[in-house]
Formats: C-alpha cells, structure tokens, sequence
C-alpha cells in the first residue's frame, strides 16, 4: 500500500537526538532519556526526525553529527560524554569535528567549582579540589556557551552551528538532564523551536480486526495527510480494544484541534460503515 502520511515538519521544528555511550550498546544501562525527549519535544510542537545511540568513539559520534548537519535540523541534541572520565568525550568529539579549539570556559568552570563546594560542604571528607579530571567539564568548543546543571556537576552545553541548526548537549544521568531541559535550556528552546504543542486523539473500538479497517484508514490518512492516523491493540481496564490514534503536532494549537476534530469524525463515519461501534474518545 502506498504511503500518504506526509506531516508538514518545517525545518524550524525538526529535531534530531542524539545518546551517546557504549552502557548503552551493551545492554548495561535502558536508554529512557530519548523517549523522554522525544515526549517533551512532541509536547512543545516539534518533530522528531531520528533518534541514535552512538558509541563513545570520535569517529562514530562525527559520523552521526556530520550525518544530520547536512540535513540541517533546528535542533541536534546529544545526551550522555560530558562527565570527567577519558570515556566522556562528546565535547571533544564535537570541537574536532567542528575544528574548534577546546578552551577553558570561565563561567563553565565557575558551575563545575560551585558544584563541588556545595559537595564538599555537605559530604565528609569531601574535597572540593578542582583537579584535572574536574576541569575537563568546563573544556568548550570555541563559541559555544554552558547550560547550568541545577543537580550535577558537569554543564550542558549549546552551539549554534550556523543561522539554521543548534546543536545542545546535555548530561546522560536522567535526572540532571531532565532539569536542564526545564531550566537552562528553555531560553534556547523559545529561539529554536518557538511555541507549539501536540494533540492525540485515540477513538476506542468495541472489537478489533486491523485488517478490516486498514483500507479505510489509508483513504482517512490520504485526505488528512497532516494527522498521523495509527490503529493499535491497547489495554485498557475493560480489556484489550482495537484503538485508532489520531496524533498531530505544531505552532498553531487551534489549528491542530480543528484538523483532529475533522479527521475523527470522518474516521468515525467511516468505522461505523464497516460495522464497528466506537466506545469512547480519549483527548490527550
């Protein structure tokens, strides 16, 4: 069957991620950090064009950078390299690909030393020495500016690689990373992506059978080629149904509503022909 689904993704709105760790590849550590993104970045109207992991090796990290420069994003963002360790070497992967020097960056390393002050003072024995391997979190591409770290260590950090495409990195540890994306990053999110939001629509059926209805959705699908039209088996307390799942993501929120609502009431019509009875639609 042909494919119809062609959403509109302007390229002020498209975004690539990036996790970055050999834990990751081996099975040692459940990447949960790019589901979470890409939750938060759908929620925020943009769309998510690919997701990688990628081994902590310079030549794979600028294979897939360089990779998705050429294709231009908005945004590119990496998770996972930025600690103290030789392992951790995003940044550095980054200023070779870019031919950038790394430099100390002041205000980088003000965040790493206060940090470690504030461990210091509440950990005993804790030295709150800046050492080589500390120090190595506030090496910078030329150019580039920190992100604060409200519960960690190492800084994030942003890069315009040129009037089209950001490229952010931010820390693998789940937690840290999810409070720079709330805080710090916000201001770089408002410049790249702007406003937006997402609108789903999941119609519940009384029985299921994909089969029966995948020729109907393909002809909703060819007359809403913005919605992404998905039919699924769900769980739900009553039981399993067979679900169709009317997604839509943007800038103008009125305007997704306004297609969504068209696109389920012909969607209705048309299950309701096949004999199929719609127990509910949960908006989300």
């Amino acid at each position: 069957m042909e494919e119809t689904f062609k959403p509109i993704a302007p390229p002020e709105k498209r975004v690539e991620l990036f996790a970055i760790g050999n834990e990751l590849l081996v099975g040692q550590v459940l990447d949960t950090n790019t589901h979470w993104l890409i939750r938060s970045f759908t929620a925020l109207g943009a769309h998510v064009r690919r997701a990688h992991i990628v081994r902590d090796e310079y030549d794979e990290i600028a294979d897939s950078l360089s990779s998705a420069m050429r294709r231009a994003p908005r945004l590119m963002v990496t998770t996972g390299g930025l600690g103290p360790t030789d392992d951790d070497l995003t940044l550095r992967a980054v200023a070779r690909l870019l031919g950038l020097p790394l430099i100390e960056h002041p205000l980088a390393l003000e965040m790493v030393r206060r940090r470690y002050e504030y461990l210091a003072s509440v950990r005993p024995n804790f030295s709150a020495e800046l050492n080589e391997a500390r120090r190595k979190m506030a090496l910078f591409p030329q150019g580039a500016h920190p992100l604060a770290n409200p519960s960690g260590a190492a800084p994030g950090m942003a890069l315009d690689l040129n009037s089209q495409t950001t490229l952010v990195c931010l820390p693998g540890v789940p937690s840290e990373m999810k409070d720079i994306f709330n805080t710090s990053l916000q201001p770089i999110l408002q410049r790249t992506i702007g406003a937006g939001g997402y609108v789903e629509h999941t119609i519940v059926l009384d029985r299921g059978d994909e089969s029966r209805i995948a020729a109907a959705l393909h002809k909703i699908q060819a007359a809403h080629p913005t919605v992404y039209v998905k039919s699924r088996g769900q769980t739900f307390e009553d039981g399993l149904h067979l679900t169709v799942v009317l997604s839509h993501a943007g800038s103008d929120v009125q305007f997704i509503r306004q297609e969504l609502s068209q696109t389920e009431q012909d969607a209705i019509q048309a299950l309701s022909e096949l004999g199929y009875r719609v127990l509910r639609v949960i908006e989300n």
